[in-house]
């Protein structure tokens, strides 16, 4: 077994460690889902969290305002917060409110409701003992670790649960704040890497530093991060496609800087390469920031968690840098409004890393990835239509298909495609145009959809795909190729679910080459005579192979 197909299959199983976690913990936390009236009467604007870290009573406390605008009546208001924090006040305009904290839910009756149409200010007091992560990353909260001379190594990653385990926010994927203050009290010694860009780090009467970071896009709650350790700062500059000169920031334990030092050039050319293919660097204007974990990894907007342990020295590419690295495009700029749709996070940045492969090491690594990534579970719809929550579609009983069965879609298009429009399709899901692809202000942010997509990829081919999405994203199960040769005549039809219509031509080599054959109607045929011929030999097209093909 290579390494590379090794480090393929250690990918694809820790993949599937979301669905084995269902069923360990099946009730948990979750993100999004149906809004409340509570919820859905506002709008946020902008989240300020003044938190207090202690490593040693392993608590946190502190104020979390929120600010955003009135859409409906605000004579209820309800933020989400975890129940093992506890709640000491809370104010609507700096106005005393009545609430009650349970279930995981703050509901808030304000002294007086803010008027339709007006911005209000909504702030927190709370605290206690966060929920501790069992198995970050899929098991969300805080990890409290030690480094290897005893110091505090203090992460949190939620997304699977929401921010809501450790502070208050309206935790909707749909409802992005369009920027962020972090001020966080940590004691001295010991550094807070996290999102955006370092306002100041001031130092307090009893010794402790206060870091003020402030995120100045549109950020998803999860994606806000604490990143707490002894660190050292790796700096280096990068040009990014447009010209723009980035800081890079890298967050090192002492005792990996050296070796973290040479990552710095790979990791950077994984930015170099995704700038080719999509576009810019969606945060520049902030920084290109990496933070060294206790836990595997976490596309932490601008501040990515990397927990690899600097394994791939000596390899072609980092793979878990490399795919977390994806969402800053996949996940962070193009943000999926409900969580129905995450296989536009998780399987367009898993594409990714083939395509980073191709252009590396070029068709054959690119096919190679693709194969190691070719178990798809095909229980439950890629992408359905109706509301989904994190627990439902990240833990629930396709949880991989995200990945994996996302990944292969976009391959599948590709042969659809071909290459120019399937990247320009990839280019403007990213920046639909020149405004968003030089704008660095946030308003390059957008949320989307998979029929957004669906238009998108429509518009720029000239001909309707809703057919194809409809067989690959809408409903489980996968197409499958029937052929029949008679009198040196080779037959072949889809057979679809429903008999959905699906007229995606099929790669046929014969002698060596491949003709693509015209499925009109869902049918073809190509005159063989007595050749050898192979159905879809590179493995193009997602479809129901028989067992003994699906290695």
């Amino acid at each position: 077994m290579s390494h590379r197909r090794a480090r393929s299959l250690a990918c694809s199983l820790l993949l599937l460690l979301p669905v084995l976690g269902a069923q360990e913990a099946p009730k948990r936390n979750v993100s999004g889902g149906p809004l409340i009236a509570e919820e859905a009467c506002y709008d946020v604007q902008h989240y300020d969290l003044v938190l207090r870290v202690d490593p040693d009573k392993k608590t946190i406390a502190g104020v979390l305002t929120m600010r955003a605008k009135a859409i409906a009546d605000c004579g209820k208001l309800a933020l989400d917060l975890d129940s093992a924090l506890t709640v000491q006040a809370v104010t609507v305009d700096a106005a005393k409110a009545e609430f009650q904290h349970s279930d995981g839910r703050i509901m808030i009756t304000p002294a007086k409701a803010p008027e339709v149409g007006a911005e209000f200010a909504v702030a927190v007091t709370y605290g206690g003992e966060p929920h501790v992560a069992r198995r970050p990353p899929w098991d969300g909260g805080f990890t409290w670790s030690k480094t290897k001379d005893k110091q505090p190594w203090i992460a949190t990653s939620c997304q699977g649960e929401g921010a809501d385990l450790w502070w208050p926010c309206k935790d909707q994927p749909g409802d992005k704040p369009n920027g962020a203050d972090l001020h966080i009290t940590v004691p001295a010694g010991l550094i807070v890497a996290s999102n955006g860009t370092l306002q100041k780090d001031e130092k307090q009467k009893d010794g402790w530093h206060t870091f003020h970071w402030h995120v100045a896009s549109p950020i998803s709650n999860y994606c806000i991060a604490l990143n707490i350790a002894p660190y050292v700062e790796l700096e280096d500059s990068f040009t990014c496609i447009d010209g723009t000169k980035m800081p890079i920031q890298f967050f090192v334990l002492p005792e990996h800087a050296e070796r973290a030092k040479k990552f710095i050039k790979q990791f950077e050319d994984h930015v170099h390469v995704f700038e080719e293919i999509l576009g810019p660097y969606p945060f520049r204007a902030e920084k290109y920031g990496i933070a060294e974990t206790p836990h595997l990894g976490m596309e932490h907007q601008t501040i990515i968690a990397y927990g690899n342990g600097f394994k791939s020295e000596n390899e072609d590419y980092d793979w878990l840098h490399n795919h977390e690295l994806s969402h800053e495009w996949w996940g962070n700029l193009v943000t999926c409004r409900d969580w129905k749709d995450m296989w536009i996070h998780e399987g367009f940045g898993t594409y990714m890393q083939a395509l980073y492969l191709e252009r590396k090491h070029g068709r054959a690594a690119y096919l190679a990835e693709m194969m190691s990534k070719n178990a798809t579970m095909n229980r439950t719809a890629l992408a359905p239509r109706e509301h989904k929550n994190s627990q439902e579609i990240y833990f629930g009983a396709s949880g991989n298909d995200i990945y994996n069965k996302g990944s292969w879609v976009l391959h599948t298009l590709r042969w659809q495609l071909g290459d120019d429009q399937l990247f320009a399709c990839l280019r403007r899901f990213c920046y639909p145009d020149a405004v968003h692809k030089q704008a660095t202000d946030g308003s390059q942010v957008r949320l989307v959809d998979t029929d957004d997509f669906v238009k998108l990829c429509s518009e720029i081919t000239g001909e309707d795909l809703a057919w194809f999405f409809e067989v690959y994203v809408r409903q489980p199960h996968l197409p499958k190729l029937q052929s029949e040769l008679k009198d040196g005549l080779l037959s072949l039809h889809w057979e679809t679910p429903g008999d959905l219509p699906f007229p995606l031509p099929v790669p046929v080599e014969v002698g060596g080459k491949t003709t693509r054959v015209a499925m009109p109607a869902g049918k073809g045929e190509l005159r063989v005579g007595s050749a050898e011929y192979k159905l879809d030999p590179e493995r193009l097209v997602l479809m129901d192979r028989p067992r003994r093909e699906r290695r």
